[in-house]
């Protein structure tokens, strides 16, 4: 039996080394990994939980604490996570931070066939006789106490990969699946009571690469005879206490005023990895130096492994290795040195000509967003209403263009109709007229780029999140915002 036991933790032991490699290794390697800079609260409010969520009624309550104990029958168990509740269910649950999801359990209740020994009285030789028989039941099993659940892998700026487990979902409401890479804050699924919950809540669990003790018992595990492989490694992984966790990592940066530009962009930039803050400031206003930027360009751009090289030498190197910089130019220039903007623009377009950049959150943004921010920041409010005029105009006259078009087919149509005499009702011959969609307007920076390249004012920290965002490409489009205007200005210039 303790050869046995031996055998089955080492196996265990073996599989839980592979599943931390397949979730955690090609954080250094895997470009489309990214990298969780800074955290929000799964429910209610993304920095208090307490308070409800925009268009939520209510905020969230610790209904069952981080290591409790549990008196479950002739056994006690201890809770490894924290559960939250609204009183209600059925609201949103949000990835904590940016990263991987590894895995997606959206239908976790399972039949269960199981194998019954059951007694049947028979009479022979007229006595009664009980002999036993053996029968199949199939039932409806619960595949671990978590129900429906997601486990989202998270990479830290320093390299460490911490892995978060949102259990008891509802039914229906999982919208991810293994393989997808989530936002911090992206929707996952809803706060049910699948799995072993009396009340509707979410269990959240926070992981870290390490294994627990073989002897620690995990709450969502506990009778689960269907559990996969995945399911019991991930319960080998060491648990910390999930409050205390985004307490610690969930930025509340009381200068920036919720609603406003340099909030969305300075928000999803920290999210990203890409720039950082203390807990409670981020300093939008004060001048980015060259260290932040130069290291937010490797990070944004995966042109080295972000996570051992903090000091700015190492930045240098990284871009210099990567054709972006020159080693010559860049001496006698210091980390705390500041960047005026178009200085930082064509750093920025160098890259670009490299390789695309990634980032989750600040490419959520939606672009049409962007282009009015960015005209309004670099080009002047005049300007940006002028621009965005002038592409509603264009939307426009593209929309009168379409539908002149579909007129013309109509017309023609109806004559073709009308000659054959095909399809002919009382009311004359039966034509369809194609719809015609509006044509969205087309929102373009190239004000705020034009005067942006121009300009020798130093760039700001809230200014170079907005100069990443445009960065990004958007969606399927094959060129950013920021190189379709970099395009259309050089072709402007040159003819």
């Amino acid at each position: 039996m303790r050869a046995r036991a031996r055998f089955t933790s080492l196996t265990f032991l073996a599989v839980l080394g592979a599943f931390v490699i397949a979730s955690g290794a090609d954080a250094q390697g895997d470009p489309s990994t990214p990298v969780a800079g800074a955290f929000v609260y799964p429910v209610g409010d993304e920095v208090d939980f307490t308070k409800p969520h925009s268009g939520e009624a209510a905020g969230f309550h610790v209904s069952d604490s981080y290591l409790v104990v549990r008196q479950r029958r002739k056994n006690q168990r201890v809770h490894l996570g924290v559960d939250l509740t609204d009183g209600r269910g059925g609201a949103p649950v949000r990835s904590i931070g940016s990263g991987v999801v590894v895995v997606a359990d959206a239908h976790a209740l399972v039949k269960v066939r199981k194998k019954q020994i059951v007694k049947v009285p028979t009479m022979v030789k007229g006595k009664r006789v009980v002999t036993t028989s053996t029968r199949w039941r199939t039932t409806w099993k619960w595949r671990t106490g978590w129900g429906n659940y997601v486990v989202v892998a998270h990479t830290l700026p320093s390299g460490e990969t911490v892995h978060s487990l949102y259990g008891h979902l509802a039914p229906k409401s999982v919208i991810v699946k293994k393989g997808d890479v989530v936002a911090a804050g992206q929707p996952l699924g809803r706060v049910g009571r699948t799995g072993r919950a009396t009340s509707a809540h979410l269990h959240l669990e926070i992981r870290k690469t390490l294994p627990a003790s073989l002897e620690e018992v995990d709450e969502g595990l506990a009778d689960a005879a269907e559990a996969s492989v995945t399911d019991r490694t991930f319960a080998l992984l060491q648990t910390v206490d999930p409050i205390a966790f985004l307490e610690q990592h969930v930025k509340r940066f009381e200068d920036l005023e919720p609603g406003t530009w340099e909030a969305r962009y300075a928000l999803a930039a920290c999210r990203d990895g890409i720039l950082s803050g203390d807990q409670e400031s981020f300093n939008p206003d004060r001048p980015v130096t060259r260290a932040d930027y130069y290291r937010a360009l490797v990070i944004a751009f995966r042109l080295a492994t972000p996570f051992t090289k903090e000091s700015y030498a190492s930045s240098v190197d990284a871009l210099v290795d990567a054709g972006i910089l020159d080693a010559a130019g860049e001496r006698g220039k210091e980390a705390g040195d500041a960047l005026n903007r178009s200085d930082a623009l064509e750093i920025l377009l160098r890259c670009l000509d490299k390789k695309p950049a990634r980032g989750q959150n600040l490419s959520a943004i939606k672009s049409d967003q962007i282009c009015r921010d960015f005209n309004r920041r670099f080009a002047g409010a005049d300007a940006a209403a002028l621009a965005e005029k002038q592409a509603v105009a264009a939307a426009l006259r593209a929309t009168a263009t379409r539908r002149k078009a579909a007129d013309a087919d109509y017309e023609r149509a109806l004559k073709v109709s009308k000659a054959k005499g095909a399809g002919a009702t009382a009311a004359g011959p039966r034509v369809k007229r194609k719809s015609v969609k509006p044509v969205a307007p087309d929102y373009r920076l190239d004000a705020g780029f034009e005067g942006l390249a121009q300009s020798k004012s130093v760039l700001t920290r809230a200014e170079a999140c907005l100069l990443f965002a445009s960065a990004y490409r958007m969606g399927v489009t094959q060129l950013s915002a920021l190189e379709r205007a970099a395009a259309r200005v050089a072709a402007a210039t040159s003819g």
